[in-house]
């Protein structure tokens, strides 16, 4: 047992979450295990891709991803910061008014 409390982002820090270049994290949600990864490309612009699996089944993919977007990662919003060919995809956490709110816009 440790002494550190569970947090469910375990990666996350100052509401930031820094996905690095095919590095699996392992996200625990509803008694579950998720591992989510980030893959970045570079044709025909930057662009990145977030899977999250659980229990060895895909259950999200967003691709095409580049800054300004929103995903939504085992119930929570975060928005895409910054993608970096071949690095790291960053996330901004997201209140949940201001998600419901751009996405009411993109309808």
């Amino acid at each position: 047992m440790t002494d550190r409390p569970q947090v469910k982002y375990p990666f996350e820090f100052d509401g930031r979450w820094v996905l690095r270049y095919h590095v699996p994290y392992t996200v625990e949600h509803d008694g579950r295990t998720h591992r989510v990864v980030a893959t970045i490309f570079m044709q025909p612009s930057v662009h990145g891709r977030i899977q999250v699996n659980c229990e060895g089944r895909l259950i999200a993919e967003y691709d095409e991803l580049v800054p300004g977007q929103i995903v939504e990662i085992t119930g929570d919003s975060w928005r895409v910061a910054a993608v970096e060919y071949r690095t790291r995809i960053v996330l901004e956490r997201v209140a949940d008014n201001s998600a419901q709110k751009e996405s009411q816009t993109r309808e």
